[in-house]
């Protein structure tokens, strides 16, 4: 394949991507130049993108077609974002899409004390923003920002044992569950293990829970206090998290629309795999990522899938 035809395809790889990312979201960011070596089979890109799945969703598409060729993107970074601002209200939904009539999508709820937040566009006549929080979820907030604030600093832990941490789960017994919430109104499990953590041990986990895996993926059940458990099954969704107390998983039920606490053998019942994150990691995240404004900002990189 000459370098005219391998550009030819790098380029409708690229629109393709920018395509559904304008698609999905009402906007994007692929901001990429792209190097062809033909005789050494290689391209590389540099350049910038709004989220760390892109690069590798490029990565993938860019291999099926340029089938033996190298794809490097060691030089393509997540973008850095621009100023930081306090979250308007006390409670605040951060939309997947630009908000609009008819539109509907996956949104998560942050509290002021989850900011502030980074900008990085701006919605035609003000009306809604891009920000990235500091656990580096990215997504539109509607209406105007609030004021302009200092750049974040990431705590370092201050609280170094599960024990607290265990007690602490209890208060969340019976509280609704919620795709997307993070309050006592409602909670989904991924938020209860991030907004503990927050709380109780000052260590920022990213929002998800296949990213709260990658922070010291290990197979299998973890049995001690304070350990993150990781279980796929046919109730829950799919890489459903709970925290461990020694005895049993406080997690936020979506197939019982609550927080419970279940036996560790309940829990893990019709589980098609089983993986964990012990307590020290999540201590050892914590130290990792302190003093970073944004886990973005200290390099962890999000949207990984769970090891096969």
């Amino acid at each position: 394949m000459n370098a005219l035809e391998a550009a030819r395809r790098v380029e409708a790889v690229l629109d393709e991507v920018r395509r559904s990312q304008q698609e999905r979201h009402g906007w994007t960011h692929v901001e990429i130049n792209v190097e062809v070596h033909a005789a050494a089979q290689r391209v590389v890109l540099h350049g910038e993108v709004v989220v760390d799945r892109i690069r590798r969703r490029l990565a993938r598409s860019l291999q099926e077609v340029l089938p033996g060729w190298a794809i490097d993107i060691a030089s393509l970074r997540t973008m850095e974002g621009g100023t930081w601002h306090a979250l308007p209200r006390s409670l605040t939904e951060l939309l997947g899409a630009r908000p609009g009539p008819g539109v509907a999508g996956p949104s998560v709820e942050l509290r002021q004390q989850d900011g502030p937040v980074q900008s990085l566009a701006k919605g035609e006549g003000g009306d809604a923003n891009v920000v990235r929080c500091r656990d580096g979820t990215v997504g539109w907030l509607p209406g105007p920002l609030g004021p302009r604030a200092s750049p974040p600093r990431l705590s370092m832990p201050w609280c170094e044992r599960p024990a607290p941490l265990v007690r602490a789960t209890s208060a969340w017994l019976d509280v609704p569950y919620k795709l997307g919430g993070i309050t006592d109104a409602g909670i989904d499990c991924s938020a209860l293990v991030q907004r503990l953590a927050a709380d109780v041990l000052g260590v920022t986990l990213p929002r998800h829970s296949s990213d709260q895996l990658q922070l010291g993926p290990r197979e299998g059940p973890g049995l001690e206090p304070g350990d993150l458990l990781f279980v796929w099954n046919d109730q829950e969704a799919r890489c459903h998290v709970g925290i461990g107390t020694g005895l049993t998983v406080v997690h936020a039920s979506r197939s019982r629309s609550t927080v419970v606490a279940d036996p560790i053998s309940a829990f893990l019942r019709q589980a098609q795999r089983v993986m964990h994150v012990t307590f020290g990691d999540v201590v050892a995240f914590g130290q990792q990522v302190a003093g970073a404004a944004s886990l973005v900002a200290a390099g962890f990189e999000l949207g990984r899938e769970p090891p096969s």
